[in-house]
């Protein structure tokens, strides 16, 4: 009976053991993901992407096309660089039903030298705003979520406010998936873009939204 018990409680201070361990590296995963901003955040590419000549851990590079304002990170100056890398990159072969280009932004380049940590994942793309159909409304007016519950005014980037004759048509800041460009999908929970095509291909200058976590 002695040796039961004394089975039992040592298989007790094992697990405690354990799950001490484990805690401070959770604890400290929550704090990284508390100390992100949040909320959505409209870019342009500043380099074309096609699956067929990129491979995983390849940069992804885009710009701000808003300002925002975070709680924990101060001010996001419109323009600002955002850097991201690709998770999976794969043309159309053969037997191949798709082809497919996932993407992560990682962090914002600040003004001052400093930068800011982010995980950004696609919630909607779209083609150069002054290509193509219209993809949506413009962002003046509408906003951009500051991830407090706030919105800042959203400006379309361009130096032309909305309504303006010629202004450039921007996705809207509640837009989702792909718009305006064909034979493409968008799995926004894994932030991967698939194409019937031959590869997927986004030109220098097309639109996207990313959702900050």
């Amino acid at each position: 009976m002695n040796r039961i018990v004394s089975c039992v409680v040592f298989a007790f201070v094992a697990l405690t053991m354990c799950v001490g361990q484990n805690a401070p590296a959770a604890a400290s995963s929550d704090n990284a993901a508390s100390n992100r901003p949040q909320g959505i955040l409209p870019l342009t590419l500043t380099k074309s992407l096609d699956s067929k000549k990129l491979k995983e851990g390849d940069e992804v590079d885009a710009k701000t096309v808003a300002g925002m304002h975070s709680p924990v990170g101060g001010d996001i100056p419109a323009g600002s660089k955002v850097v991201g890398h690709v998770t999976q990159s794969k043309a159309r072969s053969k037997g191949d039903s798709e082809a497919s280009l996932g993407i992560v932004f990682d962090k914002i380049d600040l003004p001052g030298g400093k930068s800011m940590d982010i995980k950004g994942v696609l919630q909607a793309v779209g083609p150069a705003p002054d290509v193509g159909p219209d993809t949506g409304s413009s962002m003046g007016g509408a906003g951009m979520n500051r991830g407090n519950g706030s919105t800042a005014p959203a400006s379309n980037g361009i130096g032309m406010q909305p309504g303006q004759p010629g202004a450039a048509k921007m996705l809207d800041p509640h837009a989702s998936g792909v718009v305006g460009i064909k034979n493409m999908q968008l799995d926004s929970n894994n932030s991967v873009l698939t194409s019937t095509g031959k590869e997927v291909k986004l030109d220098n200058g097309a639109q996207m939204l990313i959702r900050m976590e």
